[in-house]
């Protein structure tokens, strides 16, 4: 389930404006008596509740997808690295390769000249 970067960042204004606007304004129509301090504790934590809740699903929503695109850019990268460790290898090989080969040159040309100078005599 993928959810866009702007709802996640319009969850997470509106929890805090659950979390702290609600709640300080409730506080202060408790303290200037012009709401019930019982209605005025309900409405506070249900406030509390709700965004705290959404603030929760906001952020692990939020958060869990730069961490699945980094794990793709993680298989890149190692995929990548073995790619050039393969590359390595084959390259060191094919030196090998080339070293023996000029090894077995100078070999045949040393056959070769032996029996040349065979024939000579």
């Amino acid at each position: 389930m993928r959810i866009p970067n702007y709802a996640v960042i319009v969850g997470i204004i509106v929890s805090i404006f659950l979390l702290v606007v609600i709640p300080y304004n409730v506080i202060q129509a408790v303290s200037n008596k012009t709401l019930d301090t019982l209605f005025g504790a309900i409405i506070v934590l249900v406030s509390m509740g709700a965004g705290g809740t959404l603030a929760f699903f906001s952020i692990a929503f939020g958060f869990t997808e730069p961490f699945v695109s980094t794990g793709d850019v993680d298989r890149k990268r190692r995929e990548l690295r073995e790619m050039e460790e393969k590359m390595r290898i084959y390259r060191a090989r094919q030196r090998a390769m080339l070293e023996e080969l000029d090894e077995i040159k100078r070999l045949l040309e040393e056959i070769r000249d032996l029996l040349k100078e065979g024939m000579a005599v």
